[in-house]
C-alpha cells in the first residue's frame, strides 16, 4: 500500500500536490493512487516471473531499475529513474541525492558477493538476502516503490532457487518497520530472521 505521507521530502517542489504524488493520470486520491499501484504491482509479479520461467533474468542492479520502471511508468514519470530529491522516513534518512551513485556502485558490487548460491542452507540464504535488502533501503534509490521493488526482486532469487515466493505476512508491518531501521544502523539479524520466517521450499 503507498503511504507517500509518511515520507518527509526536503524539496517543496518535489512533485507532490496536497500530499499526492503528482501522476500521469491525473489521480488526487490517496486510496485510488493506492489501487492503482497495487494493479500495477500485481502485473509486475506476472511479468517478471514469467521472464524468470523463460530463463530471461539477470539479478542485477539493472533488473531493480527495470522492475521499477515496468511497475510504476504507468503513472510516474520518474519510474525507473534515480530520485533527485532528498527523503527520510521514520526517522530514517536515506542517501542523499549526491551520493546515490556511488552508493548503487557499491551496491551493484555488493550483488555479485551477496546473491545466494544453490548450496547454501536456508539460514545463510536469509542472510545475505537481508543483506541486500537493507542495503538497497539505505540507498532508496527511487523516489516511491523502493521497498515493493526489492521485495519483488527478492521474490525472484528465491523461486530461481526453489523456494516459495517469501511470506511477508507472517510478520507484523511494525516488525518490519523495526527490523528496517535496525537494517540502516548495520544490523541485519532481525531482516533474516523475517525473512527465514516466510521462507519455504517448493514443493
Amino acid at each position: 500500500m503507498a503511504e507517500h505521507s509518511r515520507y518527509y521530502v526536503s524539496d517543496n517542489d518535489a512533485s507532490v500536490s496536497k500530499g499526492i504524488l503528482k501522476n500521469k493520470l491525473g489521480i488526487k486520491s490517496r486510496k485510488k493512487l493506492s489501487e492503482a499501484e497495487t494493479l500495477l504491482l500485481a502485473d509486475t509479479y506476472t511479468h517478471f516471473f514469467e521472464l524468470l520461467r523463460k530463463g530471461k533474468l539477470k539479478f542485477d542492479l539493472s533488473l531493480l531499475f527495470s522492475i521499477h520502471e515496468y511497475f510504476l511508468s504507468h503513472l510516474y514519470d520518474w519510474a525507473g529513474k534515480v530520485r533527485m530529491v532528498n527523503i527520510s522516513k521514520d526517522n530514517m534518512l536515506f542517501a542523499p541525492v549526491k551520493y546515490i551513485d556511488e552508493a548503487l556502485a557499491e551496491f551493484k558490487k555488493l550483488l555479485k558477493t551477496k546473491l545466494p548460491k544453490q548450496s547454501d542452507t536456508k539460514d545463510k540464504v536469509s542472510e545475505k538476502l537481508a543483506i541486500i535488502h537493507n542495503e538497497f533501503n539505505v540507498i532508496h534509490p527511487f523516489r516511491e516503490g523502493n521497498g515493493r521493488t526489492i521485495r519483488l526482486f527478492l521474490d525472484l532469487i528465491v523461486v530461481h532457487f526453489r523456494y516459495n515466493p517469501i511470506d511477508w505476512s507472517k510478520t507484523p508491518n511494525n516488525d518490519y518497520l523495526k527490523a528496517c531501521i535496525l537494517g540502516v544502523n548495520g544490523d541485519n539479524k532481525p531482516m533474516a530472521k523475517i525473512i527465514k520466517k516466510g521462507l519455504n521450499q517448493s514443493k
